[in-house]
């Protein structure tokens, strides 16, 4: 059966769809993971993915999830202007300009720049709130961060500062999704306790220590402690397959159920044109794809600009009325066509489905990320915001859509 839409399906040409349910799954899982007594931050940074970050992370904390983490400080305003008021926790870099945007917007950050903690705390003593900061500390990823001797050094300046306050210390792995070893990440755990071991010894009240990406909140209880930041996993995405290998692996061996993560987006589009191309005719710019019998296409309107990747061209594919279609010629700026001799029914309004399933078909982030030779990160992340995101109830074919 192919996918049916209800009369409250808006006219838009093209669009994302967020379900609820999904969301509401996988925050579950995750909560059932980590127990209450962690905290579950989720990561809605970059449009959240692609997916649509204010209304994503309505939807997260609605489902129970306890901080929201961003990149940048702009990021932050932007949820607090849409009345999101859970803690936000900036996890990029701020610079010392931008230090009363996290102040006005209530946020914590990571630190590792003496600078930019002064402007914290000449920013919170001027609205009168004391900044919350986590000591980035270096452990192998050479990205963020300072050494464990250095982060001492500026905790005794946060320590010495109104305005501002050491909330805790934190690290980034650098290998636990592309791998199934993994005794590179447990040795930058074991970096980043010997870490707190010494800021104990100095003196420092840590309230809260963290590290736990997607893969290590789902892979290694010992990761969680105060706090995980869930990016991937949280939209019902795999972080690798490697990851996903070892997932197997431990849940065979402890005889559990394997994580069940649920695709949070589906993305559509309406076909525009219906045409025909006689034998030899090209389709498409440059002319790399030549019928070599009668077709029928149709024409979609989006593009790379919208952030459907030109390396589909030719390649990928789509689903409309529950059949695969196949990509034709090179894809456009703001517009492609694909290949519909053998779907009856396709006109002008008919539904393709880029991304999600349609009736027993799916296309997969992951599948798509194939064709084009990146990981499914890049194919949710680079959906153009111009693309509206729906949040809808269900994804259901029979029920047809309900949005919000």
């Amino acid at each position: 059966m192919s996918l049916e839409f209800s009369q409250t399906i808006p006219a838009e040409s093209s669009w994302c769809e967020v379900s609820r349910r999904a969301i509401q799954a996988n925050i579950q899982l995750l909560r059932q993971r980590v127990g209450r007594q962690v905290k579950l931050g989720i990561v809605v940074k970059s449009d959240g993915f692609g997916h649509g970050m204010t209304a994503c992370a309505r939807e997260f904390v609605a489902a129970g999830a306890d901080w929201l983490i961003v990149n940048f400080a702009y990021e932050a305003v932007r949820l607090r202007e849409a009345g999101i008021e859970a803690p936000i926790y900036i996890c990029g870099n701020v610079s010392a300009a931008q230090a009363p945007l996290v102040a006005t917007t209530r946020a914590r950050v990571v630190l590792y720049d003496a600078d930019v903690a002064m402007a914290l705390a000449k920013a919170g003593r001027a609205v009168g709130y004391s900044v919350p900061v986590h000591l980035k500390i270096e452990t192998g990823t050479h990205r963020q961060g300072l050494p464990t001797k250095d982060a001492l050094k500026l905790a005794q300046l946060v320590n010495q500062l109104e305005g501002i306050e050491l909330e805790g210390i934190a690290t980034h792995y650098a290998d636990i999704e592309d791998t199934t070893d993994h005794r590179f990440a447990l040795a930058q755990l074991a970096q980043l306790q010997e870490a707190h071991h010494w800021f104990k010894e100095a003196g420092f009240e840590v309230p809260m220590v963290h590290s736990a990406n997607s893969a290590a909140t789902i892979l290694w209880n010992q990761t969680h402690a105060s706090l995980v930041r869930v990016g991937l996993a949280a939209y019902g995405l795999w972080s690798s397959k490697e990851t996903y290998a070892k997932v197997l692996q431990v849940s065979a061996a402890a005889g559990d159920d394997v994580p069940n993560l649920q695709p949070v987006l589906s993305w559509r589009s309406r076909v525009v044109q219906v045409k025909e191309v006689p034998a030899g005719g090209y389709v498409s710019y440059g002319r790399t794809f030549r019928a070599t019998y009668p077709l029928r296409i149709a024409v979609l309107p989006l593009g790379y600009h919208e952030g459907y990747d030109r390396r589909l061209s030719n390649l990928g594919y789509v689903l409309i009325n529950g059949t695969r279609s196949p990509v034709r010629g090179r894809i456009c700026m703001n517009m492609f066509m694909v290949d519909v001799t053998h779907i009856p029914q396709v006109e002008v309004g008919t539904v393709a489905t880029l991304l999600g399933s349609d009736g027993e078909e799916q296309i997969t982030a992951e599948q798509l990320a194939g064709w084009m030779g990146t990981i499914n990160y890049e194919v949710v992340a680079r959906i153009h915001p111009s693309q509206p995101r729906f949040v809808v109830a269900d994804q259901g074919v029979e029920s047809g859509l309900t949005l919000h």
